[in-house]
């Protein structure tokens, strides 16, 4: 799937003349690397450093706990705020989807997208 991944940015960094691609670095099967480089330093994304805005980290956690309340609002279509408004999660399962909310939109803000 990395391949595919960098391909698709490679294309999308060549169709763009801006610096306006955010990156989603997802670790949900684990550390996102090629052949032990760090994703920012493989060569399709040094080549276009220039049109990174940004990268957003959605760092691997237990399957069983938060990537269940993940699944569970996926599932239900529901948006962070609606999950954790609704009395169909838990407690927890409403902590946790805050968390990584907050965790999301803290790097978002950083980027200072207009």
């Amino acid at each position: 799937m990395l391949t595919d991944t960098l391909l698709g940015f490679e294309t999308l960094a060549r169709s763009t003349p801006d610096k306006n691609v955010v990156v989603w670095i997802n670790e949900y099967f684990g550390a996102v690397s090629r052949d032990g480089k760090a994703l920012d330093q493989v060569n399709v994304f040094q080549a276009h450093t220039e049109k990174m805005l940004g990268s957003i980290g959605i760092p691997q956690r237990s399957p069983d706990t938060f990537g269940e309340s993940i699944q569970l609002m996926r599932t239900k279509k529901l948006t962070f705020d609606e999950a954790i408004q609704s009395e169909q999660f838990m407690l927890v399962q409403k902590l946790r989807l805050y968390i990584v909310q907050r965790e999301l939109f803290e790097q978002l803000d950083k980027l200072q997208l207009t």
